[in-house]
């Protein structure tokens, strides 16, 4: 009898103890889940007003937009975004050309038929905004891309001596491009610390180098690029390379803002023509022809 009694009570405590750990498993996973449910959602509430409404209402005509384009434009728009810095996905991109390019003369259109006020007029006001929309859309994603390309153009040359010096105090390269990313501040050190997470993740550094060379699409930093896989794979001195590129993006610094120099008195022309000369006109015949014609009606 004590020994069946003894069995139970163990049988009982046994028991007890797996459902106890059980339950806290239990709750760690449920804790886990929720923590990251509850991630998730803040990232979704974090997300633009773009993303979270105006994607998943236009998405239909976007995709339909996508898939209508050639894919070769649709590349080509896809690294433009790339190239100014990801301001948005490609399909908020087309999303946005959709709604100026099609709702939204649309809706002038329907406007005006529900106002019985279908006009010519109205018609060319809805093909004006379907064209000066679409226009105004790509030539701002392009203006976008040359004032990042420009941004990391004029970064380029101080980049440049912090790794030489870097590499001549006796750091890696990789090293070298780190402290260039923690001590720039820009789109140039945004590129650099992408271009190290991919090679932390297992990327060979030729690969990540030669994708930042052509995703930023800077022609001295492509020459850079070349030059130190060049160096690497010929076993030349990577710091006197460094340097004669720092002494080379300087000197072709140089030479630009000489040439923008020597652009400013033919760009000027037209400010003058069109503004200065004809106020200075007013000013200086405007009281000559008030006389003349005083003294005509005398």
């Amino acid at each position: 009898m004590l020994a069946l009694v003894g069995a139970i009570c163990a049988f009982v405590a046994v028991g007890a103890l797996v459902l106890y750990l059980s339950g806290i498993g239990a709750s760690r996973v449920e804790s886990r889940l929720g923590a990251l449910r509850q991630s998730s959602t803040q990232a979704a509430l974090d997300a633009p007003f773009s993303d979270r409404v105006v994607v998943p209402v236009f998405g239909l005509a976007a995709n339909l937009l996508i898939e209508i384009l050639p894919h070769s434009f649709i590349n080509r728009v896809s690294l433009q975004l790339v190239a100014a810095g990801r301001p948005m996905t490609t399909q908020a991109f087309f999303t946005l050309v959709a709604i100026i390019g099609i709702f939204i003369p649309l809706a002038v259109i329907m406007f005006a038929a529900f106002t019985a006020s279908v006009t010519a007029v109205a018609i060319f006001a809805a093909l004006g905004i379907t064209v000066g929309g679409v226009v105004l859309t790509f030539l701002w994603l392009r203006r976008r891309v040359l004032n990042r390309r420009m941004a990391i153009w004029k970064s380029l040359p101080d980049a440049f001596d912090l790794i030489t010096v870097s590499v001549e105090a006796g750091l890696g390269l990789d090293a070298a491009l780190r402290h260039v990313s923690e001590k720039l501040k820009g789109p140039l050190s945004d590129e650099i610390s992408q271009t190290l997470r991919e090679v932390g993740m297992g990327r060979p550094r030729r690969e990540a180098l030669e994708d930042l060379a052509e995703r930023v699409g800077v022609e001295e930093l492509t020459i850079f690029v070349n030059s130190v896989i060049q160096a690497e794979q010929l076993g030349t001195s990577l710091a006197r390379v460094l340097r004669a590129q720092g002494a080379t993006i300087r000197t072709r610094r140089r030479q630009r803002a000489e040439e923008m120099a020597r652009r400013a008195p033919v760009k000027m022309v037209f400010p003058l023509v069109f503004f200065i000369m004809p106020t200075f006109f007013i000013v200086t015949l405007g009281p000559i022809v008030v006389s003349l014609l005083r003294y005509l009606s005398e």
